[in-house]
Parts: structure tokens; C-alpha cells; sequence
């Protein structure tokens, strides 16, 4: 006994506050071990809540061993405590000649978590029972503890003042991982974990929530007629009318489900959605190194999947429109960080650009040094105002290089600042991009064919 409580005591005069305070707790209120250890959790370290509680009520058993039968207050702390199950109380009392009175089996329930530490077992069995058709490695419990519950224990803690407790729901969910981890081999993951057990007490009901699954590659698009996600039919907004030929689609294919169609039949799941490290336009090709990509598998069902064997499937699917590489296991961190580094990458683009009128070589000079190292600004270009905000943005465009195919034709190599509208820098979308291509040869561009041809990356 006195082992145990050394274990408690972290400062000097705890093990006397915690029993003086366990002491008036138990005066008024009939708690299993769990509920009044819990009481004390931020007190002390190496016991479970369990333990904890037990310690305390055995201690008080034998410092009030002596004041029984004839204080009445002892007797009913003991017999408090003796119909929690207390062998050591049940003992005292008997040694004593007093009764235990029990007059209904709710007698015997703690008052606090009405019996639940007792039956984790039972919310166990079918928690395994849910898992084991699962693809996982790791998990954590959550819970919905009954509002009542929740009102006692606040109503406990606000009456004696108590500041050292854990909340029921954190003991619940720690005592039920314990069990599971020990029945299914896995460890819990507070973090990122693949899936989530929720266990609803007041509903009796077990759910699982599956992580998605994120699968980063690098993506390269070699015709000029898909976009690169989805997009939505504009007459009926995805709902399927005879415009879009019931297909909800304004475009019949794109990247996004050329790439995500094949891995959502391996993976499993209820849908996909595909993050880009920026897009390119519908009708511009995505060559060089390719464009970083991340697809996120929604509640999959499987997870250890071949991602070698998927690159293959999804390469020999689309070799003549996409292709991807690189492609390895991500989490959700992975979309934030190659949204970020769009905003910053530097891209180097091909454009076939065609001129209103025959400009002479020294121009297209000047156009290549007015334009190196340049900060111009940029108002959201009309084309895609339907659903961009109107907002003048400052972009750098850094080299741009001129070659001449015919003599009103050229061909520019642009190395820009990710999010730069090259269109507008060519064509000055009158007037909203300045520089422009226009405005410094003083004549109509027009950028007729564009290319991404490298995309430069911390990755590169």
C-alpha cells in the first residue's frame, strides 16, 4: 500500500490533498475506480486512472477502519465504496458486523459513468468486427459521450473545485484504443491516422471514417482539347441536358479523371478529387518535366496498392493524350506545399505568336531587353473574369528569346513567374497587361499556339 502511494506523490503534501479531496467526493457520490482516479489525472504519473482510483479508496478504507460502525459518515464512505466492488471495503464492513445495503442492482452502477468502464469490452468486439475487412496501419478512437454524463462530471469538478481531472471522453478513448491495438496489431495516430473510430454512446453506434488517400506524381498533357479537371456543363451545371449529351460535362474527358479513373477502381472508394501545382489553359500542352499533381482517393478501400503498376496502367490507357510519373504516397501537407510552390515556381513557356503587320529585327530586340527581369502588372484577364476576382497582380517575367518563322510569325521562349497570364503578355489584353507583346512592338500579337515546356522546381 504504501508502494502505491509513492507512486502519487509528486509533490510533497499531494497524497494528503488528494485523500482529503477524494474523502469529500465520496461522501456524497458512488464512484467506480476510473471516475474518481480520473479526478486526479494531472496528479502524479505511471497509473492508469484505474489504479489510481483504487489506491485512493483503499487508503481511505484503512485510515477509516477505526471510526466505523460508529461514525456514521465512515460507514456510508465505506459502504459507498464497498458496492463499487472493493473487496477491502466489502472486508471492513464485515469485520465490523455492517451491512451493505443494496436495494437495486443500480446500487452497484457508478453514478458518474452509469457502469461504462465496465462493459469497453462490449463496444470492442464490434469495433474489431469493423476492421477486419479494412486496409490499414493505423487508427484512433473518437467518441460522443452522453450530454448527460458530461453534466455530472462538470457538476462534480464545479462542486469541489476540481482542477486536476481528464475529461471522461479522453479516458474513453485511450482505454478502448488500448484494447483495440492489443486485438487488431495496429497502433493508434494521433496525427494522420487511416482511420477513425467513432464511437456514439448515447446512439449505441460505430462508424468508420477513412483518411483519404493522397497520391503525388507529375502529370504531361500532350493534346490541346482537354482541360485539366472536370468542368461542370454551363447550361445545366452538372445535372446532364441535351447540349452536353446527358453527360453533365462541358468537356467529355480531362486530366483529372484520364488519371483518376484508373487508380479509383484499384483503390476503391466513393470519388476522387485531383489537386494541380497550378493548370495550364484547355488548348496549351504540358511537356518537359511535367506538372506536379497530387489525386486524393476518397474513404478508399484499399490503400497498399502498386503504385509502379498503376503509372503503367494509367500511361498505356493515355500514352496519346497523358502521361504521369513520379508517383509515390503523399498526405494532405502535400497539396498545401505544391499550391504554395505554383505561386513561386518559375516556367518556361513556348509560344507561336502571328503580328498584324511586318516588324524589323531591332524590335524584336527590344522586346527581349525591356522585357528581361520585369515586374508588370497584370489585371485579371477578361476571359476567365466569369470566375476570377478583378485584381490587378504584379507577376516577373525574366527572359523572354525571339525566333522568327516567317514575317509575321514568331516563335517566343518566355520564363516566367508561376501565375503569369502569357496570352495577355502577348496579346496586352487591351491594355490590362502592361507590358505586353503589342505594346511594345506597337502592333496586335496574338498568341496562337502555347506550350509548357519546364517547369522549375525545388524538386528539379
Amino acid at each position: 500500500m504504501i508502494k502505491e502511494m509513492g507512486k502519487l506523490k509528486t509533490v510533497k503534501n499531494y497524497p494528503k490533498f488528494m485523500l482529503e479531496l477524494a474523502l469529500n467526493i465520496l461522501k456524497d457520490n458512488r464512484l467506480c475506480d476510473n471516475c474518481l482516479g480520473r479526478q486526479f489525472a494531472l496528479v502524479g504519473f505511471g497509473l492508469t486512472n484505474k489504479e489510481r482510483g483504487h489506491i485512493l479508496k483503499n487508503a481511505l478504507i484503512l485510515e477509516l477502519y477505526n471510526k466505523i460502525p460508529d461514525d456514521t459518515e465512515a460507514v456510508s464512505i465505506n459502504q459507498n465504496i464497498a458496492k463499487m466492488g472493493n473487496v477491502l471495503a466489502v472486508q471492513s464492513l464485515q469485520r465490523k458486523e455492517c451491512e451493505i445495503n443494496l436495494n437495486s442492482a443500480n446500487d452497484s452502477a457508478c453514478e458518474l459513468c452509469e457502469g461504462l468502464f465496465d462493459q469497453l469490452t462490449n463496444y470492442v468486439k464490434p469495433v474489431v468486427s469493423k476492421l477486419k475487412d479494412e486496409d490499414y496501419q493505423s487508427f484512433i478512437v473518437g467518441a460522443k459521450i452522453p450530454p448527460e454524463i458530461l453534466e455530472k462530471e462538470d457538476n462534480i469538478r464545479a462542486k469541489y473545485n476540481i482542477t486536476t481531472g481528464e475529461s471522461i471522453k479522453s479516458e474513453f478513448t485511450r482505454e478502448i484504443g488500448k484494447l483495440i491495438m492489443n486485438q487488431t496489431n495496429k497502433e493508434p495516430d494521433f496525427e494522420l491516422p487511416d482511420i477513425t473510430i467513432i464511437i456514439d454512446l448515447s446512439n449505441q453506434n460505430i462508424t468508420l471514417q477513412k483518411r483519404s488517400l493522397f497520391i503525388y506524381g507529375r502529370y504531361r498533357k500532350f493534346i490541346r482539347t482537354i482541360p485539366q479537371t472536370k468542368w461542370p456543363c454551363y447550361d445545366c451545371n452538372g445535372k446532364g441536358c441535351i447540349r452536353c449529351n446527358y453527360t453533365g460535362k462541358r468537356y467529355t474527358e480531362s486530366v483529372e479523371e484520364l488519371i483518376a479513373g484508373p487508380i479509383l477502381k484499384i483503390a476503391g472508394g466513393i470519388g476522387s478529387r485531383f489537386h494541380g501545382a497550378g493548370r495550364e489553359d484547355i488548348d496549351a500542352l504540358m511537356l518537359g518535366n511535367g506538372r506536379p499533381f497530387v489525386i486524393e482517393i476518397k474513404e478508399p478501400e484499399k490503400r497498399n496498392i502498386d503504385l509502379k503498376k498503376i503509372e503503367k496502367r494509367v500511361n498505356k490507357k493515355t500514352k496519346r493524350k497523358v502521361q504521369i510519373s513520379n508517383l509515390s504516397f503523399a498526405n494532405k501537407k502535400k497539396v498545401q506545399e505544391i499550391k504554395s510552390q505554383a505561386k513561386k515556381t518559375r516556367k518556361t513557356y513556348r509560344a507561336t505568336i502571328t503580328l498584324d503587320k511586318d516588324i524589323p529585327d531591332e524590335l524584336f530586340l527590344k522586346l527581349q531587353n525591356e522585357l528581361k527581369e520585369t515586374k508588370l502588372k497584370q489585371q485579371t484577364p477578361k476571359r476567365v473574369l466569369h470566375r476570377r476576382s478583378d485584381l490587378v497582380r504584379v507577376k516577373t517575367v525574366y527572359s523572354v528569346s525571339i525566333k522568327k518563322l516567317a514575317e509575321r510569325e514568331i516563335e517566343a521562349e518566355i520564363i516566367g513567374e508561376g501565375g503569369l497570364y502569357i496570352k495577355e503578355l502577348i496579346s496586352g489584353d487591351d491594355g490590362r497587361t502592361k507590358p505586353s507583346f503589342s505594346s511594345i512592338l506597337d502592333c496586335q500579337a496574338k498568341c496562337v499556339k502555347l506550350d509548357v515546356v519546364y517547369l522549375h522546381t525545388d524538386e528539379n
